[in-house]
């Protein structure tokens, strides 16, 4: 049976996002990487050039996940404030498991990769086009007010962004993250003013 190339690459990616995940890209090998995969190294060679290039490609996968489990939730909702909210959840929640991709975004270890530059500043423009998309359609419904949904979506995925470390990854909230979040989106959606 001919293995096709495509096919064991993807295997490599598999056995390499979980030599990652647990290790971190500092402390993973290209020989371990191998020898999980049941090849050699030299072999592993073939399909990659580096352990670069296999980081490059676990968290292309990984961003590629994300998006697509973030279009499903966002697109089982129809109205625009259950959408907005649906995305803030989801992003909140979901994005630290994929932590190859949440390390590529945020440690600053990683930035001397060129690619890595490039693959912040795709998911900081897919995630506000996104937002902005949820704001027109809730402007266009006359659910939001704003005067401009570029700048509403640069404001929201920013603090989305700025929320993880101090909020979200802290073990001191741990408990209370229902209440955060519904907290979090009470601010966002109707603000700290008394009506």
């Amino acid at each position: 049976m001919v293995v096709v190339k495509e096919e064991v690459r993807t295997r490599i990616v598999g056995v390499a996002r979980r030599i990652f995940t647990r290790k971190g890209f500092r402390k993973a090998t290209m020989e371990e990487i191998a020898s999980a995969s049941g090849m050699g190294k030299s072999s592993i060679y073939y399909y990659f050039k580096s352990k670069e290039d296999i980081f490059r490609a676990v968290v292309e996968f990984e961003a590629r996940m994300l998006k697509e489990k973030l279009s499903r939730v966002i697109e089982n909702s129809t109205f625009p404030t259950d959408r907005l909210k649906a995305y803030i959840m989801f992003r909140l929640n979901h994005i630290k498991t994929l932590e190859n991709f949440y390390a590529a975004l945020n440690e600053e270890t990683l930035s001397h990769m060129d690619f890595i530059l490039q693959i912040r500043r795709n998911f900081e423009i897919e995630e506000q086009q996104l937002v902005r998309e949820i704001l027109e359609d809730g402007m266009k419904q006359k659910i939001f007010q704003l005067g401009n949904s570029k700048i509403g979506a640069i404001a929201i995925s920013t603090m989305l962004k700025g929320l993880e470390l101090p909020l979200l990854l802290d073990k001191a909230h741990k408990t209370d993250r229902v209440e955060l979040m519904e907290d979090l989106i009470r601010v966002l959606l109707y603000g700290i003013l008394k009506r």
